[in-house]
C-alpha cells in the first residue's frame, strides 16, 4: 500500500472537498493516511485527473 499525502489546504472542509473532486470513481486507489496509517480509499476524481480522499479518523482529505 502506498502512503497518501495531504491534498492542499483548501480541501480543509469536506465540502470543498466534494465541490473540487466532484466525479465518483468506485475503483479507486487504496493509500494510507499520512498521520494516523489508516486504510483510505481514493474514490473521488477531480476534472484535471487527479484523485482523492477522505480520512474519517484525521477530518482531511487525502491524495496521491
Amino acid at each position: 500500500m502506498r502512503p497518501g499525502q495531504w491534498l492542499q489546504p483548501r480541501h480543509g472542509s469536506r465540502e470543498m472537498f466534494e465541490k473540487d473532486f466532484m466525479t465518483v470513481d468506485p475503483g479507486g486507489l487504496d493509500v494510507a493516511c499520512p498521520a494516523c496509517k489508516e486504510l483510505v480509499k481514493l474514490t473521488r476524481r477531480s476534472p484535471l485527473g487527479k484523485m482523492g480522499g477522505w480520512c474519517k479518523k484525521c477530518n482531511r482529505g487525502v491524495g496521491t
